[in-house]
């Protein structure tokens, strides 16, 4: 426990260092989120999420945002048995398990600046394809996602696309999955690409009931301010 917890403080630290902008017009930003599973069945769970981040709705001034985002998301998640491998029924079936789907709603609003804020209530519809493993281990997470979205009272939707490379490593009796991902958004209120997220971090394995994920992440889009982020992200996840 404490050779993992450390492991994970040091990753943390390197990752905050390195996600100072290196430009001015950039906006460096901290993105912590909460995740809690339950296990409902062999082919159901509950997932439960609580994040916080720059609300991506509202104006900037004086290259600062105004606003916090705050989101709130309940989630059902279903797999598919696997016949034929039944070994892999057992321990984590998210990383044993090659398909599985999400449902799911997500609240968010804004705190702080109240004139500038927004809320939205946000429909969730993802599926999730995972390849065995392959050579030198490498496994390979196809996601894609459609939110429906009403922000404000304005009806609009977006297609999400993820493809991520990982790998699961012992280090000093844990389990760490170091992974990176590129994700493409379809917003239909611009009828275009309009932003892509690059993630490189680790998934850390403190125990059988917690993890903890550091991530550094660069996102760009054409169609909000600021153009360019860079955000160092933390993840605590719990499993019962």
């Amino acid at each position: 426990m404490s050779e993992a917890f450390k492991l994970a403080c040091v990753a943390g630290a390197a990752l905050a260092l390195a996600a100072m902008p290196t430009l001015a017009d950039e906006t460096s930003e901290f993105w912590p989120e909460f995740d809690a599973y339950f296990k409902l069945g062999e082919r159901t769970r509950l997932f439960l999420s609580a994040s916080a981040a720059r609300a991506e709705e509202t104006q900037v001034e004086g290259g600062r945002t105004q606003d916090e985002d705050v989101q709130l998301g309940v989630n059902l998640d279903v797999t598919l048995t696997p016949v034929f491998r039944p070994d892999l029924a057992q321990g984590d079936w998210q990383r044993n398990r090659y398909l599985w789907m999400r449902v799911g709603l997500r609240y968010g609003t804004s705190v702080g600046n109240t004139d500038a804020g927004y809320r939205e209530v946000r429909g969730i519809l993802e599926l999730t394809g995972r390849t065995p493993p392959l050579a030198g281990g490498l496994e390979f997470v196809l996601r894609a996602r459609w939110e429906a979205r009403d922000v404000d009272g304005s009806y609009s939707n977006r297609y999400r696309l993820r493809l991520q490379v990982e790998k699961s490593i012992q280090v000093a009796g844990h389990t760490v999955v170091p992974f990176a991902n590129a994700e493409d958004f379809y917003d239909t209120r611009f009828d275009t690409w309009n932003r892509q997220r690059y993630q490189l971090g680790a998934e850390v394995e403190l125990n059988r009931t917690w993890r903890l994920e550091p991530s550094l992440i660069r996102q760009n889009d054409s169609r909000s301010q600021p153009a360019h982020v860079d955000a160092f992200g933390l993840t605590l996840k719990y499993f019962h």
